[in-house]
């Protein structure tokens, strides 16, 4: 069987259209604004993007955590429609332009459309020098339903996948839909592969989380989200090795063909590796790129993630594929937001 069949990668999130743009402070103060800060827009910052558009040259990019590591996926493989992606926007341009930029790179994309007046979600990236602001408004990313899953236009998509791909940020809106499809990949011998995403999944939604790890076979987290899973584990204190440990060694679900990896990276220290089969902690020294390049980090781990499942999925073998997620990284971080370029200079 072809590993790289069309639509072999699926991944499930809340698409975001990024507005890219370079700003002066004015736009900080008018909308009380941190430099090198992120916060959620419950509604108050609308003019913002208003005003970006108006005022300033904006570049758009698909964004959203998920729909970032879905398409650096496609991007890397290079075979068209390898790689799907389902989520939920709203009926404007936004939307339009991210199913173009999904597109670009070979994205198969299954937008549901949100209720009359919710508009597609979207991330205000503000560059000021080597400051970045983003103002995130999820819009109808945060829609996506069960029913949306179990349809008839993704379903058939969930059955063409070999792997499924996840972020914790599903959680907040779609536990229901996200469990489905992992109880689908372990009644039939699949990767189901999923990011914790953000510190406060691990704190607010413990329950979900603890329901849908017997599930998981790659588990992709940072060092801050392995600390705040231990914090309500009674693991405080301890190494992300032994943190490591401790998830790789969680129960599977009866019956399960796949051995679970673990993956927890460290910004510039080692990242580390264990799994199910065996629980050695192995450590990967990561190649740091100098100052005067590193321009944005803020999607390096959705890039490792990518780097990794690329890799996997061909040659099924953890060295390989984590020096591929290393990479995939260090590439991402040379970049003003999570831009892919030709992909003969990668």
């Amino acid at each position: 069987m072809d590993r790289l069949s069309q639509g072999c990668v699926l991944g499930v999130g809340q698409p975001l259209l990024d507005y890219l743009t370079h700003v002066d402070d004015d736009v900080y103060v008018k909308y009380q604004l941190k430099k090198d800060n992120a916060i959620l827009d419950k509604g108050e910052h609308a003019p913002l993007f208003e005003e970006l558009v108006r005022q300033y040259e904006v570049q758009y990019e698909a964004g959203g955590a998920g729909l970032n590591t879905i398409r650096m996926i496609q991007w890397i493989l290079k075979k068209p429609h390898a790689c799907a992606f389902v989520g939920c926007v709203g009926v404007d341009d936004a939307a339009d332009i991210l199913r173009v930029e999904c597109e670009k790179v070979g994205v198969r994309v299954k937008f549901f459309l949100a209720a009359d007046g919710i508009s597609t979600g979207k991330c205000a990236v503000l560059l000021q020098y080597r400051f970045r602001s983003m103002v995130t408004h999820l819009g109808a990313s945060k829609e996506l339903t069960l029913e949306h899953v179990r349809s008839n236009d993704v379903w058939p998509m969930v059955e063409r996948a070999r792997l499924m791909y996840v972020t914790g940020y599903m959680l907040n809106c779609c536990q229901d839909g996200v469990k489905e499809l992992a109880k689908h990949a372990h009644n039939n011998g699949k990767m189901f592969c999923f990011n914790f995403g953000a510190s406060y999944i691990l704190t607010y939604l413990t329950n979900y989380v603890d329901d849908l790890l017997p599930y998981v076979d790659i588990l992709f987290c940072n060092r801050d989200e392995a600390k705040a899973y231990a914090e309500k584990h009674g693991l405080k204190g301890q190494s992300v090795g032994t943190i490591a440990q401790h998830l790789a060694s969680i129960p599977q679900i009866a019956g399960h063909r796949n051995k679970r990896i673990i993956l927890i990276t460290q910004e510039t220290d080692p990242v580390i590796v264990t799994t199910s089969a065996d629980k050695i902690v192995r450590r990967y020294p990561v190649t740091t790129v100098a100052s005067n390049d590193l321009v944005d980090t803020n999607g390096a781990g959705d890039a490792f993630a990518a780097g990794f499942i690329a890799d996997y999925m061909t040659n099924m073998l953890i060295d390989t594929a984590v020096n591929a997620g290393l990479k995939a990284a260090r590439y991402i971080v040379q970049k003003s937001g999570f831009t892919l370029g030709p992909r003969d200079q990668y």
